[in-house]
């Protein structure tokens, strides 16, 4: 037997607009055993027990799957007390305060946990599918009902009352949401390895990146071994590194000195030219994430029009990301940087890529934060005087290619998986908007 998807043809108008008309809409209480109706947690779990029984709290929820790593635990005397909200594995968890509406399946680790008052145990009931039910909550018919009956604007929350009214649609049968969830986990765990994936990728890239700044490739494209062969090594003030690299200060690769940008006004109408956001600089580049209006008749603006392949350095941010560099690229519109970036200009020594890798290496931004000034947890500047006096180790051009060639080679690697990760997010959404509302049906077919 295989799985097709086909469209559906025959409605019915309901409170959640059309469904299919083999559909029923039920409220969030009648998809719920009669034997656990739905329920908030412990309102005081008392102090931290080590090997008490871990509680599941808003905060917990944070990610796309519940851990048992990081939880809370009571005393199993408390515990008791709150019998009524032991979770149990495959019921669903969901947040009434806070992130109100976010939902989660308990996992087999956490079977006999506990919730707090911000969260409540949905336990459903033996006709409906869990992970069904679990979708249907994630859909966008059933979040807009949550928003709807959420409560308060500075801290927002929803009554168990409200929450039990939520609607639902529920597919016809039993073996229509068996198949509909099954295709929504698979493409979710699709998400979830392709996640992990590029979370290892970026690990590796970061551990080779070190690797690549303090030992260096010989000719052969091998690394370099200081244990096996440390006469190819030699003391510097950074450290050990190869014996034909030489240590410079920044201001021996840069065609005079760094220069501050400009900051006009933002303004609201489309003037033609835009001015970058410090967001713009982020720990993988350049990014056009936050792009602002310049003013019409400055003409300071002119003297920050920005190139491609300017290189950026952040000169004011916290101070996890003060000195932040990007790569500058043309984003089809003039654009100007604003006066918290520095713009340097890389002479022959070495190329921007070579020196963006440089100033993302730890030992190299250790020397440009930690001369910030600043209060810890403020916005904390660097100067040029900083940026130039910093020490830097460099290899001749010839290895500097050959360090980029490798770093590029994972980044490539990492864009890719990048698209993949947001085609099956897009696909997911598409999904999830066809299938839970009936659009698109589920039907076996034989081979």
């Amino acid at each position: 037997m295989r799985e097709v998807l086909v469209k559906a043809e025959e409605f019915k108008d309901s409170p959640l607009g059309k469904i299919p008309k083999d559909w029923k809409v039920y409220t969030l209480e009648e998809c719920v055993r009669p034997d656990a109706q739905i329920t908030y947690g412990i309102v005081q779990a008392g102090p931290h027990v080590e090997d008490g029984v871990p509680y599941i709290r808003t905060g917990d929820m944070a990610g796309d799957r519940l851990s048992i790593e990081g939880l809370l635990r009571t005393s199993p005397q408390i515990a008791a007390s709150y019998r009524r909200s032991t979770v149990k594995t495959g019921e669903i968890v969901c947040a009434i305060r806070a992130t109100v509406g976010k939902v989660l399946e308990v996992p087999p680790e956490l079977d006999g946990a506990n919730l707090t008052q911000g969260t409540a145990r949905i336990a459903p009931c033996e006709g409906i599918n869990s992970r069904f039910l679990l979708w249907a909550l994630r859909s966008t018919y059933a979040q807009r009902e949550f928003n709807l009956a959420v409560k308060g604007t500075t801290f927002s929350e929803i009554t168990l009352e409200n929450l039990r009214k939520i609607n639902i649609a529920l597919a016809a049968s039993r073996n229509e949401q068996d198949k509909i969830a099954e295709i929504l986990d698979t493409v979710d765990d699709a998400i979830a390895r392709t996640s992990s994936l590029i979370t290892k990728l970026k690990q590796i890239k970061a551990g080779l990146l070190h690797d690549l700044l303090t030992r260096g490739l010989d000719e052969n494209g091998h690394l370099r071994d200081p244990q096996a062969h440390p006469e190819q090594f030699k003391d510097s003030p950074l450290g050990r590194i190869p014996k034909d690299w030489e240590v410079f200060k920044i201001e021996s690769l840069l065609n005079g000195r760094p220069k501050n940008g400009y900051s006009p006004k933002e303004v609201n109408e489309w003037t033609g030219t835009l001015m970058l956001g410090l967001s713009c600089l982020t720990e993988e580049g350049f990014e056009p994430l936050q792009l602002k209006n310049a003013p019409r008749n400055d003409l300071k603006v002119h003297t920050t029009l920005l190139c491609d392949g300017d290189f950026l350095l952040s000169r004011s941010n916290t101070r996890e990301r003060v000195a932040l560099t990007g790569i500058y690229q043309n984003i089809g519109v003039p654009c100007i940087y604003p006066d918290l970036m520095m713009r340097l200009s890389i002479n022959e020594k070495t190329s921007s890529r070579f020196l963006e890798l440089l100033l993302r290496h730890s030992p190299v931004r250790r020397q440009l934060t930690g001369n910030a000034q600043g209060t810890s947890g403020s916005m904390v500047k660097i100067s040029s005087q900083t940026v130039i006096e910093t020490l830097v180790a460099l290899p001749n051009s010839t290895e500097q290619a050959r360090i980029i060639e490798c770093i590029n080679t994972y980044d490539t690697r990492i864009r890719k998986e990048e698209a993949y990760l947001n085609k099956l997010k897009l696909q997911k959404q598409g999904l999830m908007h066809d299938l839970l509302t009936g659009k698109v049906r589920v039907k076996n077919t034989k081979n």
